[in-house]
This record gives C-alpha cells, sequence and structure tokens, in this order.
C-alpha cells in the first residue's frame, strides 16, 4: 500500500478515536445510580430516596460497589414510617456493598457463605462491627442477605430476587426481596447534628431570584408549603428576575390557588445536587397539583453538561446556575418561569409567559436555544457518533483501496 495512503488511514484513525472519546457524556467514564435505576418504574422510590439522601453521589463516586435494590411495594412501609434524614440515610447505606457480587459469584460463595462491608460501615457512622453483612447460599439455591448489629447480632434477612445490573467488577446492581435494618442504623446519631436550615429565601434575594422570593412570600401558604419539606431534602428552581418581570401580569390574573400551584411548581422534593440533576433521567415531583387533586412534575433532561426542565405544558426553562447546595437543601436558578397546567381557564386573558432572559422572546416554547420542545424527550446528541462512523467507513475506504 502506498505510504500516502498509509498516512491517510493513521490520520482518519486518531480523527475517529478523538470524535469518539469527545462525544461521550462528561460523566460516562463513571457509573451512574440514578440513570441505572431510570428504567425500572418499579425501582423509582428506592432511586429517589437514593438521591435525597446523598447515597447516589457516594456510589458514583465509588468503584467495586453493590447496590440491593427495593421495589416500591416494600419501600412504601419504611417511607410509612417516617424516619428522620440520617436514620434513613443509615438504613439505606446498609443496601450498600463495599465489593462486586453478581449472581455468578452469590451462587459461589465459598463455604457458602461470606461477611461484606457497607457503606454504613465503611463511613464510619456504624459502631463497632454493625454494619457488616452475612451473605448466605441457602438451601434451594435461595441468597440471603442479613446484617450483623453489635456482637453477633443478625437483622431479618432478605433474599436475592434477580440481577437488575451488571457491569463486572465496577458496578452490580440486585433486586431483594425487603428492606433491610437494624438496631444500629435506626439509633438516633450524636455524632451528626442536624445540619443548619438554609435561609432559601435570603438566598433567592441576594441572587437575582429576588422576584420570586417576593412571591412566595406574597402566595397564601407558599412559604408554610416550603418549610414544612425543607428538613427532609429539598430543591428549588427559582426563574430570574427577568423572567418573574415578564411572567408577572399572568400571574396577577390567575385565581389564589393557581397562583399557589404555580409557585409551588418550583420546588422539587428531594435533594437533587448538581451531578444528580445532569443525570437527566428522572420526573421531578413538585408540591403542585391540579384541580383534581393530581401532583404535577416536571421531566429533566440533560445534554453536554447544560440542564433542561420541561413543564407538563411542555415550556422549558434551562438552569443557568447553581445557588445554593448545602444538604438537605439545593438552590438552582432558571432561566424561564415553569408553568405546570393551561392558564386560560384561569386567567381573564390568554396567558403570556413573557421573554426568557436568554432570548427576550414571548410565548416561549424551546429549551432556550431555540429548538422546539415537543412531548417526546429531546434525544441525545447523535452528531459525534455519526461522524465517528463515516470516519471508520473512509479508513476502511482506504486500507481497501490502498
Amino acid at each position: 500500500m502506498p505510504l500516502v495512503g498509509g498516512r491517510s488511514a493513521l490520520v482518519l484513525f486518531v480523527t475517529a478515536a478523538v470524535l469518539v472519546a469527545t462525544s461521550a457524556p462528561a460523566w460516562s467514564a463513571a457509573h451512574n445510580i440514578t440513570a441505572i435505576l431510570s428504567g425500572h418504574r418499579d425501582l423509582t422510590e428506592f432511586s429517589r430516596e437514593l438521591t435525597a439522601t446523598g447515597l447516589a453521589d457516594d456510589i458514583n463516586g465509588r468503584n467495586t460497589i453493590t447496590v440491593l435494590a427495593v421495589d416500591d411495594a416494600h419501600m412504601a412501609p419504611l417511607k410509612a414510617r417516617g424516619l428522620p434524614r440520617g436514620t434513613l440515610r443509615h438504613v439505606l447505606s446498609l443496601h450498600v456493598l463495599v465489593d462486586y457480587y453478581d449472581d455468578a459469584k452469590l451462587h459461589g460463595l465459598p463455604g457458602g457463605s461470606a461477611d461484606v462491608s457497607t457503606l454504613f460501615q465503611a463511613s464510619g457512622d456504624a459502631p463497632g462491627s454493625a454494619g457488616m453483612v452475612e451473605i448466605a447460599d441457602r438451601r434451594g439455591g435461595r441468597v440471603a442477605f442479613a446484617p450483623q448489629d453489635a456482637g453477633a447480632a443478625r437483622g431479618t434477612a432478605v433474599f436475592y430476587v434477580k440481577a437488575v445490573h451488571q457491569a463486572p467488577y465496577n458496578i452490580s446492581v440486585l433486586q431483594v426481596s425487603g428492606v433491610m435494618s437494624s438496631p444500629a442504623a435506626e439509633a438516633p446519631s450524636s455524632s451528626s447534628p442536624e445540619p443548619s436550615r438554609l435561609d432559601f429565601s435570603d438566598v433567592m434575594s441576594k441572587n437575582g431570584c429576588g422576584r420570586f422570593a417576593g412571591l412566595i412570600a406574597a402566595t397564601a401558604g407558599a412559604s408554610a408549603a416550603f418549610d414544612k419539606h425543607t428538613r427532609d431534602g429539598f430543591t428549588f428552581f427559582c426563574p430570574a428576575d427577568k423572567a418573574v418581570e415578564a411572567f408577572e401580569p399572568t400571574f396577577e390574573k390567575l385565581r389564589a390557588d393557581a397562583r399557589l400551584a404555580v409557585v409551588l411548581y418550583h420546588g422539587a422534593l428531594g435533594h437533587y445536587s448538581p451531578q444528580a440533576l445532569r443525570a437527566g433521567h428522572d420526573d421531578l415531583a413538585t408540591l403542585a397539583s391540579d384541580d383534581a387533586g393530581t401532583t404535577v412534575g416536571f421531566a429533566v433532561h440533560s445534554a453536554g453538561g447544560k440542564v433542561t426542565l420541561v413543564s407538563a405544558t411542555h415550556n422549558a426553562a434551562r438552569v443557568t446556575r447553581t445557588l445554593a447546595d448545602a444538604d438537605p437543601v439545593a438552590v438552582y436558578m432558571i432561566d424561564a418561569v415553569l408553568v405546570p397546567f393551561s392558564l386560560t381557564a384561569n386567567a381573564s386573558s390568554p396567558p403570556d409567559l413573557g421573554p426568557s432572559e436568554s432570548d427576550g422572546r414571548s410565548g416561549r416554547k424551546d429549551g432556550g436555544d431555540g429548538r422546539k420542545t415537543s412531548g417526546s424527550a429531546p434525544g441525545w446528541p447523535r452528531r459525534g457518533w455519526v461522524a465517528s462512523a463515516l470516519v471508520f467507513t473512509n479508513l476502511l475506504t482506504a486500507f481497501a483501496s490502498g
């Protein structure tokens, strides 16, 4: 093959390698537990609580880990108990093993059992040997998980149900039959005092969201509703002052219950760190509800490190700044007011969403970059992968013709 052909092929190969490397999202080098669980609707509550307690970030930051996931039906009794946030974190951290176990390894345990450390123990929160979990391959091929407490005590066992996700020696997600707990996990923590409460209104007022802070204060029931939930994990999305200013004429024409719903729609249940938001695979539950009393949420889409929120009425707002992220509360600025439902029936004239901070246009129906937002989720960027495919095709042609 002529030398020039070889050089051309080498250039094409290097170009392809660069395009493949740069076309993947920045966080693709590590696993993302929220993304893994997003395709399993029966594990939604477990995923939500991992995020709300901060365990999702801890899991994503570790290699060689096994997550024992619990379905919504078995999470419900745990949620109903109303455990303090720190206690709930301890209980759920028993379900994170700091070693890799997949289906094959579970059924091939040396001697039929193994004691494994969990994130509860690895974090230093567990006293003594508490925080260890015994895995035992029992008769009939059933694999049991039982938490240890102080001494040789064992908690109630749960059983392996099925493999949810397996990436050998990196992360394994296994579904189990119920929630594990122990007296040590549920003991009050004297070493971890309750975090001081973030003054979200003050944060908004000092960082370009003063008008929205004013709407919260002026809307009956809004402040009380937000205050009630901030202890258990909460995330605010405050529209920038220009966006609120443009929307205020429409807001003032709404009925009182509709005004409250619009304000409450900008608060999501659970603490979502920037990393959790960039996962972009979940619909977030809010405090707003429609006329039928049904809770209204919004979707989170992420691409290229940019996060866009898409409301139930398909208007969109981009997250432009992180104003505060102090677990259990996070506050983000967005560039448009999110609308939970059609405002026509609640206003004396057709609603005007007003110009956004980024493009100054009214009747906003895009994600801030001119792209229309529809009922379907925006697709992941494909240009890098398409280009890579074309380059590889050219590479093969060069070799074949050389």
